[in-house]
């Protein structure tokens, strides 16, 4: 018999025959390391044509104006657990901004036209890469706060172009391209920067120095999904109970240890609630929110694990 289960998903899980209504959620990932320092070849930036840097504490999408530069960003997502053919029902991509910017930035969303995107080199020309003939527009207007979250425009066409070829498998690795527009010389800043995957928190702009891994751009995807039976072995194990809550009190168990951020959003992926814990066993007090679904994101160690969560006291 099919069972439909109701569930919110980071980077997969041991399910086989069923559909799974879910978010799930990935996040650039660690791909090297640089004089001792953990680096990823999966985000980076192209200048004009060629690949200005593939590792920095920022990445710039859109227009420079002053020296007649587009600037495109290239976010590549591995370990994609969705079955080919999938129903993608939204999805965008959460990132958190570098700087103070409000001049109109204009970018297009493609992807690459490929069943497993490979990793980038720094000899890279956009040339290289076969890009998706599915685009969404995103024109930026609001102005952006540093250190600050924002999410794209929805790219459910822009993915549903890549999970429906014909060899795509679930597990593959994709890559979104964000490209500037020329918006003609000018002294505007039409760019926006974004925390990278090497993101810092910098003393000079009155940071703390730190590296912050809720920061790293991350590609968030609702959908159906059919036959997903495969999972990461270093998967977190986290879980979050009574679900439902009748007094909006939760408890989290996390087998990880260290520093975990805890974050809360509601459907319209608002922040809700926002918190750290060095504790494997914790408590929320989310007794102030309304009835209703929300989804909780637990990041430790660079994984992520999301879930939803229901309030029905």
């Amino acid at each position: 018999m099919r069972k439909t289960l109701h569930l919110f998903i980071a980077l997969g899980l041991i399910i086989s025959s069923l559909t799974i209504d879910a978010q799930y959620s990935l996040r650039i990932i660690k791909t090297g390391t640089d004089a001792g320092v953990d680096v990823s070849y999966d985000d980076g930036e192209f200048e004009n044509d060629a690949i200005d840097k593939l590792y920095d504490d920022d990445l710039d999408m859109g227009w420079e104006g002053d020296d007649l530069n587009v600037m495109t960003t290239l976010l590549r997502y591995q370990h994609v657990y969705i079955p080919q053919g999938a129903t993608i029902d939204s999805a965008f991509i959460r990132i958190y901004a570098h700087e103070d910017e409000a001049d109109e930035a204009r970018v297009t969303i493609y992807a690459e036209a490929s069943d497993n995107s490979p990793i980038f080199s720094d000899t890279e020309v956009i040339s290289d890469r076969t890009w998706g003939t599915d685009t969404v527009k995103w024109i930026i207007n609001e102005p952006w706060t540093m250190w600050q979250p924002y999410k794209s425009v929805d790219i459910k066409s822009v993915l549903q172009g890549v999970v429906n070829r014909s060899g795509w498998v679930s597990g593959n690795a994709l890559t979104i391209f964000l490209r500037g527009e020329d918006q003609g010389a000018s002294l505007l800043d039409n760019a926006r920067d974004f925390e990278s995957f090497e993101n810092i928190e910098d003393p000079a702009d009155g940071g703390d120095g730190l590296h912050h891994p809720e920061r790293i751009p991350e590609l968030i995807i609702y959908g159906s999904f059919v036959g997903m039976n495969e999972t990461p072995a270093n998967l977190n194990q986290v879980t979050v109970f009574p679900n439902p809550s009748n007094n909006g009190i939760f408890n989290i168990s996390n087998d990880q240890t260290g520093v975990s951020q805890v974050k809360v959003y509601d459907l319209a992926g608002k922040e809700v609630f926002n918190g750290t814990t060095e504790k494997q066993n914790t408590t929320i007090d989310l007794s102030n929110l309304h009835n209703g679904i929300y989804f909780i994101q637990v990041v430790n160690n660079d994984q992520t694990h999301s879930q939803k969560i229901i309030i029905n006291k």
